[in-house]
């Protein structure tokens, strides 16, 4: 059974928007394959319009262990100019944290139990949310994030797994930027569904990698999102509940606390 990765931080930090639609994004993609790929499984996940115009998501991040669900973290997030809260329970205590991700020298506002968090607390409070964002985010999202500035990816030909499965491989590595540029994956596409549904993450190149199968593919808004990833061959998986993605923001979205 493979080792199974808690929390996982993802490489690049969820894009906003880019000031290029995403269909311009995928023509630059130089390798034919990958982009024949990409193109067809962002078809298959809404399109490249229904993609520029998922701006407000809103999400849980659970992990679940032999059949039982954590503690949830509660996200809401504008896609498109970075506003982000994030809600949940930490070290036994209620957790609010406002910031905004493309902007973090703006700083940012917590509550612990409804108390404002100040100095170096609240600096702790927001580098903890922005990795959650930064994690939690890639997790849902990361098959229409080929293109993102930094992201390197490569065909690796089509590969038939243990069960009889045929898929096309793409390799993703990344330059340096996001938190942990060492790691690297293979997205595994479903050349019948056109779909991402596995991942192997690797730590750094030589590592053994981590798999997890992307499931319960399900329509939100305009696009679709997988909500359920197992640990191949294990007994853990992260799962997506309360899923939302509009085209605008919800008024109240991004309220503090009260």
């Amino acid at each position: 059974m493979r080792r199974w990765i808690p929390v996982l931080l993802a490489t690049l930090a969820a894009a906003c928007n880019q000031g290029r639609s995403s269909a311009d994004a995928a023509a630059t993609l130089a390798d034919a394959d990958v982009r024949r790929i990409y193109t067809d499984m962002v078809q298959a996940m809404g399109g490249f319009d229904a993609w520029d115009r998922a701006r407000y998501f809103e999400f849980t991040f659970t992990v679940e262990r032999d059949g039982q669900r954590g503690r949830g973290w509660s996200h809401q997030w504008d896609r498109w100019n970075g506003d982000y809260r994030l809600s949940g329970t930490r070290n036994d205590a209620d957790l609010v944290v406002l910031m905004n991700v493309n902007n973090r020298e703006a700083g940012g506002q917590a509550w612990v139990d409804g108390q404002p968090v100040t100095g170096a607390s609240l600096d702790s409070l927001l580098t903890f949310a922005f990795g959650r964002w930064t994690n939690d985010s890639y997790w849902l999202i990361m098959p229409f994030k080929w293109t993102d500035p930094g992201v390197q990816v490569s065909y690796q030909g089509m590969s038939t797994d243990s069960a009889g499965r045929q898929w096309e491989i793409v390799h993703l590595r990344f330059d340096s930027v996001g938190l942990t540029p060492q790691n690297e994956y293979d997205a595994w596409i479903d050349p019948q569904s056109h779909l991402m549904e596995r991942w192997s993450h690797f730590r750094t190149a030589d590592a053994e990698p981590s798999v997890y199968d992307w499931s319960d593919w399900q329509q939100f808004g305009p696009i679709r999102l997988a909500t359920r990833k197992p640990s191949l061959g294990g007994t853990a998986a992260i799962v997506f509940e309360n899923v939302r993605v509009e085209t605008s923001v919800p008024s109240g979205a991004f309220a503090p606390p009260g």
